[in-house]
């Protein structure tokens, strides 16, 4: 078994990340506590992190505190760890000390044995610094922001109607303006008195909603784009919004009213489908079959899953009783069916509804209130940053990033760059020019870095191959698509690349988890691998510490006690009978058969399946089918009336090893002197192998009636076998208003433990002396020279 490193690196690192975000710098360390908090970039004048390598000279050496081998620490260093224990139980600073020295002579055996140099090492801090970057470089401001609107838009439903305008993003600034300018001017006839719901059939290029006044409908948030969505929440009831942009166009939006949210629903539904062309006749046959299903259905004659499953043409859910996945207002295509569902009351089946596939009965199983914010953020961040609101973070982000980072864009250079393509990138063709004098021109600055036009040119020269050009793009419009999206891919990058000298967290993180990589890659192979590897050397081990492993004297027993003597006397005369023990509980139903039949009828199945889940939920019992037969049937008919009934237990999966049969023929008669049928029966009576299972029943009717121990007990395990006499054989005894039996099966001297008895507690020894010894081994390796005043100094030792 290999030792699990990373539950370990993975608990540092929850530590940590809970540090670095509750705890601030350092007061000797706030140079930048002037800046914003959320700034993801601020630029700090922290101390590196704690691991140093030999530092070149300086005109100021830094004073040392301590070295370990030929590492200095300096004093700054171990000042800044100390401040920033990731533990939230801070060490004092005496264990403190101890343990960096400890660390610190792990970290340079790992590196003089070649460990920081793997490729699977590299790999992994690669892997781990990608993951931690893409979280660094996400606008968590925004997403807050995001998420605390939402959820508030969500307590309120909306419904609008809008005037839309389809245009591309990358359309020209002339294109993009004039269509502006036509929605204002629109917008300002309605504000004049003219109809909004005439001017959206005239004008609005929305083909689903133009016939109908551009009415939306009902909805609620994270239904439509982020854009169109703010500006229904955000425009009183009965006003008109400015002109909105989305990734579809230009709209305007009236709000036609707002409501309190309903809440989602959880419904069933039978459905039987019309063709769109069908005749009237077809469409109110399916209705006729509806109403009377519904009449059948409210009287009980048939459950509506069973109705469901038995005649609804919903193929994908009739099989799960035609529940639907929980929806809300807005939640479905159809408004038909949306009305009808909220309308109802829970258990209530709706009148045949109409949809445009046909005729539905709705069951409304469940109403779902709002979810507190608490409840509702995780699935509401996920959608957040992966729906239309992804866009806005993903915008702010980059909006901080070059910020933080001065990027600047000429303009002039820019604007011909764009312009440059010619149509043979519509058809994935393009070349540039390579005497094209803006090749050399930097189109942006990142920091002092220069970023030249030919790389734009470069990456849209790729990009050309395989991104999806829409219809209607011009050159230009595809090179303005390309830019975006080289300058948030160039961005991304440098930040990515320079986010330890941007963010001293990052530097913090990483530099933690690559010197606890570091540390447990060496422990696995030197300690942790080889305490549960090395077989050879753990019994080795063992035999040179077997003292330590001894079993003490014990006895083998049985203990049945009670505080009533008749008590202890029925169980232990019940449990001297053997296994298994008859638990005097029988199945209170047995099966009953015709005259010489032997054939189960679903009713004995029925039967026999509640059998089955007695046995499952008891593992100890055994069940005894017991075969009987009237005295006018042949004497062969009981057994098989057992055969039957065994084979179907079998097949629905007892083991045979847990069935008794036996075959009573005539010798038990039923007892009813008036219906002889009811000896043509099979019963079934309960045995377990279990003694606890004893102990269950004889406390079924009062708790704690009698307690039955058995297994290996050494002294103080408990108080009746402290009081009797260790020799095999029964044992009364009484203490405390309890009776007692103590059976003694077998005495057992004190001895050694085998291996295989104490392998845990070994392997814990045996890996604590190898750790001893790594330590001891480090120590002679590493010598270590302290400087007390500096130390002092780092970890604010007063004297």
């Amino acid at each position: 078994m290999k030792y699990n490193k990373y539950i370990y690196i993975t608990l540092v690192f929850i530590q940590l990340a809970c540090q670095v975000a509750k705890k601030p710098l350092p007061k000797t360390n706030q140079v930048a506590s002037t800046k914003s908090k959320e700034d993801i970039f601020t630029i700090s004048s922290t101390t590196p992190p704690l691991i140093s390598t030999p530092s070149v000279a300086e005109s100021k050496p830094e004073p040392v505190a301590l070295t370990v081998g030929n590492v200095a620490l300096k004093t700054a260093d171990l000042k800044f760890a100390f401040e920033n224990q990731i533990s939230e139980d801070s060490l004092s600073p005496k264990a403190f000390l101890e343990q960096v020295i400890n660390d610190q002579r792990i970290i340079a055996d790992a590196k003089k044995r070649g460990y920081d140099t793997t490729a699977s090492f590299k790999q992994e801090i690669e892997d781990y610094r990608s993951t931690l970057a893409e979280a660094y470089l996400t606008d968590s401001t925004t997403i807050k922001a995001l998420l605390k609107e939402t959820y508030e838009w969500m307590k309120e439903e909306v419904r609008v109607a809008h005037i839309m305008y389809p245009i591309s993003e990358f359309a020209e600034p002339t294109d993009t303006l004039a269509i502006y300018n036509k929605l204002v001017d629109i917008r300002n006839r309605a504000l004049t008195g003219e109809d909004f719901d005439t001017l959206a059939q005239q004008f609005s290029q929305d083909k689903k909603t133009n016939s109908v006044g551009g009415d939306l409908g009902w909805f609620r948030a994270i239904r439509f784009l982020y854009p169109l969505e703010k500006a229904a929440y955000t425009t009183p009831v009965g006003q008109i919004s400015m002109p909105v942009r989305t990734k579809g166009g230009y709209h305007i939006v009236k709000v036609l009213g707002r409501r309190p949210y309903s809440g989602s629903v959880l419904v069933q539904h039978i459905l039987k489908t019309v063709q769109p062309n069908a005749i009237e006749a077809e469409s109110l046959k399916a209705k006729n079959t509806l109403d009377s299903l519904r009449e059948v259905i409210a009287k009980g004659g048939i459950s509506f899953e069973d109705a469901c499953k038995k005649y609804s043409d919903d193929t994908r859910y009739r099989n799960f009783g035609g529940f639907l996945p929980v929806f809300g207002i807005g939640g479905r295509e159809e408004v038909s069916f949306e009305q009808a569902a909220f309308a109802l009351q829970e258990g209530e089946v709706s009148k045949p509804v109409r949809t445009t596939i046909g005729w539905h009965l709705i069951k409304l199983s469940k109403k779902i209130p709002m979810e507190s914010f608490d409840e509702a953020q995780v699935k509401l961040k996920d959608k957040i940053v992966t729906d239309s609101r992804g866009d806005v973070v993903k915008e702010n982000t980059l909006i901080k990033l070059k910020k933080q980072m001065k990027f600047d864009e000429d303009q002039e250079v820019v604007k011909r760059a764009i312009t440059a393509a010619d149509t043979n990138i519509l058809v994935k063709k393009w070349a540039y020019a390579v005497n094209n004098e803006l090749l050399n021109k930097p189109i942006f600055n990142i920091g002092s870095k220069a970023y030249k036009t030919k790389l734009f040119f470069d990456f849209a020269v790729d990009h050309q191959t395989f991104e999806r050009i829409p219809t209607g793009y011009t050159p230009t419009m595809v090179m303005r698509s390309f830019y975006k999206k080289f300058v948030e891919n160039t961005v991304k990058e440098y930040a990515e690349s320079h986010l330890e000298e941007l963010n001293p967290d990052f530097k913090i993180l990483m530099n933690e988890y690559s010197t606890s990589l570091l540390k447990m890659e060496l422990l696995n192979d030197l300690v942790y691998e080889k305490s549960t590897s090395d077989t050879t050397e753990q019994r080795l081990f063992y035999e040179k510490n077997i003292v330590r492993y001894q079993m003490p004297e014990r006895v083998q027993a049985t203990i049945i006690a009670s505080k009533d003597a008749k008590v202890v006397y029925q169980v232990k005369e019940l449990l001297e009978k053997g296994k298994p023990y008859n638990l005097k509980r029988l199945y209170r139903t047995p099966l009953y058969f015709t005259k010489s039949s032997s054939n189960l009828t679903p009713d004995h199945k029925q039967t026999l399946v509640y059998i089955l889940e007695i046995m499952r939920k008891n593992k100890g019992y055994v069940v005894e089918i017991g075969g009987h037969a009237d005295q006018h049937e042949e004497d062969n008919i009981s057994a098989e009336r057992i055969e039957k009934a065994k084979a179907f237990l079998v097949a629905n999966g007892l083991s045979i090893e847990r069935i008794i049969e036996n075959d009573y023929v005539k010798t038990k008669p039923s007892g009813d002197k008036f219906d002889w049928s009811k000896n043509q029966r099979v019963t079934f009576a309960f045995y377990s192998n279990s003694q606890k299972d004893v102990e269950k029943i004889f406390n079924a009717k009062e708790a704690n009636t009698v307690s039955i121990e058995e297994g290996y007990f050494k002294h103080g395990d408990n108080k009746f076998i402290d009081l009797v006499q260790w020799v095999v054989g029964r044992h009364s005894v009484a203490k405390d208003g309890q009776f007692a039996d103590v059976i003694i099966e077998q005495v057992e001297p004190a001895r050694s433990k085998t291996l295989r008895e104490c392998r845990g507690q070994v392997l814990v020894d045996y890996q604590k002396y190898l750790e001893n010894q790594f330590k001891t081994d480090l120590i002679n390796k590493y010598p270590v020279n302290l400087n007390q005043e500096e130390i002092d100094k780092a970890l604010g030792i007063k004297k």
